[in-house]
């Protein structure tokens, strides 16, 4: 099933027009806030669902609010007049604030901004949208029988097709609206919640049963001074102190007759951290990676990347020691020059992720962690992160992974103090490659994140 294209079917053609008419914008406008707000409503209801509160929230929503999509039936007679649609509205509007009441202004601003409508207008479109996407899962709930596990499941189902149904232009600010960064990131599983239980309205006092006691003393017939099994009594602490005696006695001898020579060495184990992959034309910290290279998947066409310092002043006071001719080394420079313009490209090195994930491979953060210094010295500065791969393996995957990336250093960013509205990214994919994929060279230089200087 996939609930977007279902959504937009419904609100296409006729139901933006007339929506469009009453509101008084532009029709191409509203379908844009349309194809806006079905994915950025279902994502919210994603990340709610995915615990249990959230989960059993939506759940009475459906239930309590009686929506088994009888109002898809009836659109027409909604949208006929203001005074009707003004009725939508506000049943829509207290949908919106039961399932998400703290995101409600954040969206309607990101909307309006977005296709370049009125607050108002993109107030209104909010809640003819979250109805009809409750109607329409409240209609799975009665046809199939759902309950609150089902319904969660039902809805994070579409999670893996989330970004590839909203806009391009919209999917970052999206992710920040709406908190998703480690939500996307996540592996994509079945939730079980419990089964609630009914609890009986009447109360039952439960006395706790009082231990019998038994007063009565009895006493032994026997004699212990003629009893010759007793044998000899030993002390309490005697076994005790042969015991530890014992164990320090071996742990001498090992530290005493043990090989020392190889403390420290990597084990076996180590190498089963898997593939690398080299995205950025970085140098692999060797220090890091296990060196069974029979299982390592490392580019073997790195430009060479120069290890000579330079003291780097910034305007704050910090000194940082940058790589001569490295990315942040040409970064800060060009900041240094009021000349310079903006909309400049600069291709991030020393990066490096785990093949296949968005996890960095140990030392690669130090990139990150330098970019955030920079960046810290210039507070004007906006910039946009795009991440790309070579052509290799599924398109879609590609584009998610590269999404994934690009989130990565945003986080890293922000964890170090940058604000994160200075922060912008998307993931391409193996679009808009610089060099041909025939070669393993070209394949080396198309993996790569971009920074682009929005603001200066």
């Amino acid at each position: 099933m996939n609930l977007f294209e279902e959504l937009k079917e419904l609100l296409a053609g006729e139901v933006a027009s007339k929506t469009a008419n009453i509101l008084g914008e532009k029709e191409e406008k509203v379908v844009t806030a349309i194809e806006g707000l079905i994915p950025t409503f279902v994502g919210g209801l994603m990340k709610r669902a995915a615990n249990e509160a959230g989960a059993t929230t939506l759940m009475n929503v459906v239930k309590k609010g009686n929506h088994d999509g009888s109002i898809i039936e009836q659109l027409d007679n909604l949208l006929k007049n203001k005074e009707n649609f003004a009725g939508f509205v506000e049943r829509g509007n207290s949908v919106v604030s039961m399932l998400l009441p703290d995101k409600k202004s954040s969206i309607v601003a990101m909307i309006s901004q977005f296709a370049g409508v009125r607050n108002s207008s993109a107030t209104a479109l909010l809640s003819v949208v979250a109805p009809l996407v409750v109607g329409k899962l409240g209609k799975l709930v009665d046809s199939q029988g759902l309950d609150k596990t089902g319904l969660a499941n039902i809805i994070l189902n579409q999670k893996s097709i989330l970004l590839d149904q909203t806009p391009e232009d919209l999917q970052s600010k999206m992710i920040d609206v709406l908190g998703l960064a480690t939500f996307m990131i996540e592996e994509i599983k079945p939730v079980q919640f419990a089964t609630g239980t009914i609890k009986s309205n009447t109360t039952q006092t439960i006395t706790p049963k009082k231990p019998i006691e038994n007063t009565a003393v009895t006493y032994s017939d026997k004699d212990y001074r003629n009893d010759e099994s007793a044998g000899i009594t030993v002390p309490k602490w005697l076994a005790p102190t042969f015991l530890i005696a014992v164990v320090l006695g071996g742990v001498g001898y090992f530290a005493v007759t043990h090989d020392w020579s190889n403390w420290g060495s990597s084990s076996t184990a180590e190498s089963d951290s898997a593939q690398l992959e080299q995205v950025t034309n970085a140098k692999i910290d060797t220090t890091s990676i296990p060196q069974d290279t029979a299982i390592i998947k490392v580019d073997s066409v790195v430009a060479p990347i120069t290890t000579k310092t330079m003291g780097t002043s910034l305007p704050n006071g910090q000194k940082i020691d940058l790589a001569d001719g490295s990315f942040n080394y040409k970064f800060a420079k060009y900041l240094t020059d009021s000349s310079a313009k903006i909309n400049q490209i600069f291709i991030l090195d020393n990066l490096n992720f785990v093949a296949n994930t968005p996890n960095f491979v140990a030392g690669s953060e130090k990139t990150v962690q330098d970019l955030a210094k920079i960046m810290s010295a210039y507070p004007r500065v906006q910039v946009k992160l795009t991440c790309y791969t070579d052509n290799s393996g599924d398109s879609l995957q590609n584009r998610k992974l590269t999404l994934k990336r690009a989130f990565a250093v945003k986080n890293l960013l922000v964890a170090n103090g940058i604000q994160d509205l200075r922060i912008n990214f998307t993931g391409k994919g193996g679009l808009n490659p610089v060099a041909s994929n025939v070669t393993e060279q070209g394949k080396a230089k198309n993996r790569r994140i971009e920074l682009k200087v929005v603001k200066k």
